[in-house]
């Protein structure tokens, strides 16, 4: 009996090393079932060897062996080779996104934010076992593939009860990010939440944006589709607040204002308005129209009084843009994709959609300390009609050489005004006085003009590049410009829709035809050989 057990103990030995390592393999480290069945397995192998080592180099030393032999050396080589390059690359792995929208690919801001990062980040997933959890779980790995301090977990809140009370989990699906010392709760569990996370965690202080209300203009209470609910929300998700001023009862900008926005205002402003407008601009503020056509007769000649104060021509006219009719819209619907090279619009290639356009110039000569600078232009079939009046009434365009300004026309301007700091001033006049020497400091004061508000309403800011034009500007003028970029896309799902016809034959092609070619093949070859033999 102990010899014929002797006698397999090349069959048992390796076996019992196999669950050695296997078992080490399930548990992650070397309990005691392991190191007993890697010791019994060890030993046994080296009594075998030593019992029938004559019998063993004899049954080596033959031809068939030897060759055998030495197939077996190369093969476990070459396995070792593949072992150890997989060993080195398995944290370098690259990835290829092929899809058409670059579904696996994260944005350009989360891009940048990642990059800015300093630290670890931790995200936590509460997801129990019922829960999808694969969706969040590639998403939270693609964070971890371009920076590998973002460190992800998904628990399951019913087995770590401890977890959940201390980071004050309320409800199945929630996601924690925290960086710096602080969590932030993503408000959905895809890109757009979590990189809206990430940016309020990396931003040190909170920015606010005034919207001017009492002339009509376009309301962030609004939840129509003229309205500005939707960007407004948009906007808080950048680290703004957002509020309204009523400049009519005011006595100046507020101080924490950041970016001062007239949305759409169908009446003019009075003059106590724009010359608290004017004060702001003049102590460094920044400003942001979006004008619409007036019907008929321009109605805003004191607003367009203040932007040709600082360089920016306000057209009174409406674009027309015969494109936007092959992309199914109207004449009134100017696409824009010419984009100048500005802080704005660098690297910035998605179409914007407006409706009802009029023009934004620029003077050629704006003024000492006053730089302008076109930002975007409608394309070359377009031009900017005059005639407003009749365009409404009859609800016809016909360019009117001379008349009428052929495009591209300009639809979006800046001006920046360098402003002295009245501190440096006095101290520019003491030095000049034989006194204490000081480096001037300058300013700048920002004024910008769109022609158009409707862009960002309700009904249009999820078009094509228009919400993230808007928001790259906004973070412009308030010296945000990291988080000047393409922000991520609600993925759309993509359907195979086919006719009957095309059902029917992808049914008789991967059902039927495939393998009955491949059962031919077999009887054929099947046949064949018996033929032969």
């Amino acid at each position: 009996m102990l010899k014929k057990i002797q006698k397999y103990l090349f069959i048992i030995s390796p076996v019992l090393i196999l669950i050695s390592l296997f078992n080490y393999y399930l548990s992650g480290k070397f309990g005691l079932l392991s190191l007993i069945t890697l010791i019994v397995g060890l030993g046994g192998g080296i009594i075998f060897f030593v019992l029938y080592y004559e019998e063993v180099v004899r049954k080596i030393t033959k031809r068939k062996v030897k060759y055998g032999f030495n197939s077996a050396i190369i093969t476990i080589v070459v396995l070792a080779l593949v072992v150890i390059v997989y060993l080195v690359t398995i944290d370098k792995n690259k990835k290829f996104d092929l899809t058409a929208e670059k579904r696996f690919t994260l944005s350009e801001q989360t891009q940048k934010i990642l990059s800015r990062l300093n630290g670890p980040v931790n995200a936590y997933a509460f997801y129990s076992k019922q829960m999808d959890k694969r969706s969040v779980s590639d998403l939270l790995g693609q964070y971890h593939y371009l920076d590998k301090d973002f460190n992800f977990e998904v628990v399951d809140p019913d087995l770590n009860p401890g977890i959940v009370e201390k980071m004050g989990v309320k409800e199945y699906g929630e996601l924690l990010i925290k960086y710096g010392g602080k969590t932030e709760k993503a408000k959905s569990a895809n890109e757009e939440g979590i990189t809206n996370a990430l940016i309020k965690l990396s931003q040190t202080s909170v920015k606010k944006v005034y919207f001017i209300k009492g002339h009509g203009e376009k309301s962030i209470e609004d939840y129509g589709n003229n309205g500005y609910d939707r960007i407004s929300q948009a906007i808080k998700a950048e680290n703004f607040e957002v509020d309204q001023i009523l400049l009519l009862r005011a006595e100046k900008v507020p101080d924490d204002c950041s970016v001062l926005i007239a949305a759409g205002p169908k009446n003019d402003y009075e003059q106590h308005e724009i010359d608290l407008i004017d004060q702001y601009v003049q102590s460094g503020g920044r400003v942001l129209f979006l004008l619409d056509p007036d019907e008929g007769q321009n109605h805003l000649n004191k607003i367009a009084l203040l932007l040709e104060k600082y360089g920016l021509l306000l057209g009174n006219d409406v674009i027309i843009d015969p494109l936007s009719r092959v992309l199914s819209g109207d004449y009134f619907m100017p696409v824009i994709n010419d984009y100048t090279y500005s802080p704005i619009t660098k690297n910035f290639s998605l179409a914007t959609f407006l409706r009802v356009a009029r023009s934004i110039g620029v003077k050629d000569s704006p003024g000492k300390n006053i730089m302008t600078r076109i930002v975007a232009r409608t394309g070359e079939s377009s031009w900017a009609e005059t005639n407003v009046r009749d365009l409404f009434q009859k609800q016809k365009a016909k360019f009117d050489k001379g008349i009428d300004q052929k495009g591209p026309v300009s639809i979006m301007a800046y001006a920046t005004i360098t402003l002295k700091d009245q501190k440096s001033a006095a101290a520019s006049s003491k030095a000049s006085e034989g006194t204490d020497t000081a480096s001037d400091k300058n300013k700048e004061a920002i004024v910008l003009a769109i022609g158009d508000s409707d862009f960002i309403s309700n009904s249009m800011y999820q078009t094509q590049g228009n919400k993230d034009l808007f928001l790259n500007t906004l973070n412009y003028l308030s010296d945000r410009g990291e988080l000047i970029s393409v922000r991520p896309k609600q993925q759309e799902s993509v359907y195979l829709t086919m006719t009957a016809k095309q059902g029917r034959t992808a049914f008789f092609i991967t059902v039927l035809l495939i393998p009955l070619f491949v059962i031919a093949i077999g009887i054929y070859t099947t046949v064949q050989r018996r033929v032969r033999s």
